[in-house]
């Protein structure tokens, strides 16, 4: 079992992890869909938000009134493709600050109500990490696919 403070250390260390990877993103990539999953490093950024908002809303509910009830798989995908559908078109730096927000209340949350948590809730939060570094991988596979020269701008960018 995690305790708080390896829990949000983890959740710290994958959130530099990624901003390293978007980081060594070229500017004209940004938007550029991912091979495996149709993602794009936008819409990535995004759905991350997306799952960290829920789960912050989520928890915070369930703390508040225990009669909170989930929302079905299908109704979360529903919304999770509007999100995306939403994103494709902002800014990058608008999303990017959307993900940070929404990674500074995750960690804001846990360190506010760990001891509120039961040990279930509490292993919960390891989902969205685990979601977090898949992502950061297919990230980074697909910059390996990228040649030397877009990515060597992408740090003058």
């Amino acid at each position: 079992m995690y305790s708080s403070e390896t829990l949000i250390a983890a959740y710290a260390d994958e959130d530099r992890r990624l901003q390293e990877v978007v980081r060594q993103y070229p500017l004209a990539r940004r938007g550029d869909r991912l091979r495996q999953e149709g993602l794009s490093l936008i819409q990535t950024l995004g759905h991350l938000a997306f799952w960290d908002i829920y789960a912050v809303s989520f928890y915070e509910a369930r703390l508040a009134d225990r009669a909170v009830a989930p929302m079905t798989f299908a109704d979360f995908e529903s919304r999770n493709r509007h999100e995306l559908q939403r994103l494709y078109g902002l800014p990058f730096e608008q999303v990017r600050e959307a993900y940070l927000t929404a990674t500074r209340d995750l960690l804001a949350f846990l360190h506010r109500h760990w001891d509120d948590l039961d040990e279930q809730e509490r292993t919960n939060f390891t989902i969205p990490l685990k979601h977090r570094r898949h992502h950061r991988h297919l990230l980074q596979e697909h910059l390996r696919g990228l040649s030397p020269a877009e990515t060597a701008g992408a740090a003058a960018e």
